[in-house]
């Protein structure tokens, strides 16, 4: 789905056994291999952070270990193979059952990264408008993150089903290389599924995140706190409030920047299949791409530059002394007495 396809390949006249490894191969090779050891190290260590210290264990952080778990199978299995196949050789080197299981995977990896960001802003919605309601319990997010996996597993399905490998090039009988492609029975209905996918991948989830945001952003930013008696307090706690939603507002937006292009120049190679003929056309896919894979080692970073809990976390790996875990230790309670308060906050912004 996110290869770079010349969907025109009867007209594919150059010669797939010939693959010239040159200085341009090495440069994209050190990009995409900086893109995964920073989002594999990262997310692991995301996910290391809130399974190993219990304090971590919320509602929330439960989400941001799923976007952890999707950056990490983007890393892994998807710019790997996808990079080899667009950058390395012009073919389709890895088989006829790798083929659709990467490109399901690929597709299956982002819409757990969009669905899980709804499933977040929804939560965070509920909880500061509506603060009277009980609020998600990890047992409820597991059940939602549950939801998040059977629906980004099921609707990229097609996906799974429809690629495989097509050999449009003239070879010598002992070199037959193929192009691992989704093959629709008519173009349009390529377009329609790419369209589709990009809508419930994209445009609908940055919709829904757009409209949450505004509204949590509204009550927490421009409406007033009645009341002088506990202002201090107050303060406190709603710059904390405010801190955790300027975060996944910058989580939501390096996903809205990343992916913006690759969807757009897919959708319109679907549409218009010449656009992959136009000279020098892969090297804007190329930096289309590395910018789409990027993203999975984008959030660690948000995490730890924009959370004390995840700074506090980070650097209790690495100090070991006595002192320094008294004073972590101390970091943590802080942060606990805010969070008793956040529901007194919210109900008197509430009303």
């Amino acid at each position: 789905m996110y290869g770079y396809k010349n969907n025109s390949y009867e007209n594919i006249t150059f010669d797939p056994c010939e693959t010239d490894f040159g200085g341009m191969q090495v440069f994209l090779l050190l990009m995409y291999s900086l893109v995964i050891l920073i989002a594999v190290g990262g997310n692991v260590l995301v996910c290391y952070i809130v399974l190993a210290h219990k304090r971590m264990r919320t509602a929330t952080n439960f989400f941001l270990l799923n976007l952890a778990v999707s950056d990490i199978t983007k890393a892994i299995i998807c710019i790997p193979f996808t990079f080899v196949a667009n950058m390395i050789v012009p073919y389709w080197p890895f088989g006829s059952f790798m083929c659709p299981f990467v490109t399901y995977m690929q597709a299956v990896a982002v819409f757990l990264s969009a669905f899980t960001l709804v499933g977040m802003s929804m939560d965070r919605y509920v909880a500061i408008l509506y603060p009277l309601r009980p609020k998600l319990t990890i047992r409820k997010v597991i059940y939602v993150l549950a939801l998040v996996w059977i629906l980004a597993l099921a609707v990229p399905l097609p996906t799974a089903i429809l690629s495989v490998i097509i050999s449009p090039f003239n070879t010598s009988e002992d070199c037959q290389k193929g192009l691992c492609m989704e093959l629709f029975e008519y173009d349009n209905h390529k377009y329609i599924y790419s369209m589709m996918i990009m809508c419930l991948q994209y445009f609908v989830p940055l919709i829904v995140l757009m409209f949450t945001y505004a509204r949590i952003g509204y009550v927490i930013w421009l409406k007033k706190i009645p009341g002088e008696a506990v202002k201090k307090r107050d303060d406190k706690i709603a710059s904390s409030k405010r801190k955790m939603v300027k975060m996944m507002i910058v989580v939501v937006l390096i996903y809205a920047i990343c992916w913006l292009p690759l969807h757009a120049i897919t959708l319109a190679g679907d549409r218009h299949p010449s656009i992959y003929n136009i000279h020098n056309f892969q090297i804007i896919w190329i930096a289309c791409h590395w910018l789409a894979m990027s993203h999975a080692c984008y959030n660690p970073i948000v995490y730890f530059w924009m959370n004390k809990r995840f700074r506090a976390c980070f650097q209790n790996l690495f100090c070991m002394c006595s002192s320094c875990q008294e004073k972590l230790n101390k970091h943590f309670y802080s942060l606990t007495n805010i969070d008793t308060n956040m529901r007194y906050l919210t109900e008197r912004i509430q009303k």
